[in-house]
């Protein structure tokens, strides 16, 4: 399906440089300036679940994983550019359990990597290079409401499976309609960061929501999501 020019996250659970969802695959935004490319992490092994530690939910936000408390206070926080292997720790502990693992081979316009899934909740660490602040070390794709039994939502609460109705509750007027492949779809983007400037624009991560069907629901969400422009 054809996306707006945004740069998302992930398809099947990458990144995805909105202008379609990319299957599953990261890749470079057009537009964006060349950086030397940064020292890749090296991937974790698989660990053993921990015990879940008070944590209610996982929100996404456009620069950071969070795993929160009934209160909403901060248990643990990861940015995208922290190593794949303390996202995968602290998601671990939070759920109390080890995330499927799966490497993958990329595609014609993307680097193989390595998926990492608890339920709806998957990482996508691809062997590509990091340049910060643009280019992240892993990618967040949400397809399910949440990371085995752990509650998955944005900062104001957008979760998968949420109707148009919902959504527009929480965040009044964000929504954007358009149509792709003969059917109507709904897109948002929020806490747009700006990351850098080239030629003049401003380049940007956000998280971005995708409502589809009948009736219209959240089915995807992506973070960070890249838009570098055209």
């Amino acid at each position: 399906m054809v996306l707006p020019k945004v740069v998302p996250v992930m398809d099947t659970g990458d990144s995805m440089n909105i202008v379609a969802p990319q299957d599953g695959r990261d890749e470079a935004a057009p537009g964006a300036p060349s950086l030397k490319p940064g020292k890749k992490s090296k991937k974790p092994k698989p660990c053993v679940p921990c015990a879940p530690t008070g944590a209610t939910a996982i929100r996404v936000r456009s620069d950071r994983l969070q795993v929160v408390d009934a209160a909403g206070a901060i248990l643990h926080s990861v940015t995208y550019f922290d190593p794949i292997v303390v996202a995968v720790a602290a998601i671990s502990a939070a759920t109390g359990s080890a995330p499927v693992i799966t490497p993958h081979s990329g595609g014609i316009e993307s680097a193989p990597g390595t998926y990492y899934r608890w339920g709806g909740l998957q990482l996508n660490d691809s062997n590509s290079s990091v340049a910060p602040p643009l280019e992240p070390e892993w990618f967040v794709r949400v397809d399910g409401p949440t990371a085995d039994g752990l509650p998955v939502t944005t900062a104001a609460g957008v979760s998968v499976g949420q109707s148009q109705v919902d959504v527009e509750a929480l965040v009044p007027g964000t929504l954007q309609s358009l149509v792709v492949a003969g059917e109507t779809v709904l897109d948002g983007r929020y806490e747009e960061t700006v990351v850098g400037h080239d030629s003049g624009a401003d380049l940007t991560h956000s998280v971005f929501v995708r409502l589809e069907g009948v009736p219209l629901g959240v089915t995807v969400m992506l973070a960070p999501a890249r838009n570098y422009g055209s």
